[in-house]
């Protein structure tokens, strides 16, 4: 009536609903072979050693910040409170009649 085809026994083609494949079931083993556990000690290196390895990493031409050349709030050359926590422009050492650097990068007035 409806596509369904009834047998004598009132089993409605059971057949499509229990193919191998759909009865098909992955069973984890817990006794499935595995590696030698390590000792406690290289077990943690070996995991910090990943967690290293997969750590992202910066790329080469991403800037380092500027250190500061004093703690605290006031300036000891200066006694300047709140003030910057560097010499923004600073003379190169190497060459000190010439360029003038601030965050690495030098200008030539």
């Amino acid at each position: 009536m409806f596509g369904i085809e009834v047998d004598g026994n009132n089993n409605h083609d059971m057949n499509r609903y229990y193919s191998p494949l759909r009865l098909f079931k992955r069973h984890v083993s817990i006794n499935r072979p595995s590696p030698i556990p390590l000792p406690r000690d290289d077990q943690r290196e070996f995991e910090d050693l990943q967690r290293k390895a997969n750590q992202p990493t910066l790329h080469p031409d991403v800037p380092t910040p500027v250190a500061p050349e004093f703690e605290g709030d006031v300036n000891p050359t200066t006694g300047e409170k709140g003030g910057p926590k560097r010499e923004p422009i600073t003379r190169s050492t190497v060459d000190p009649g010439g360029d003038w650097s601030f965050k690495g990068r030098v200008s030539d007035f």
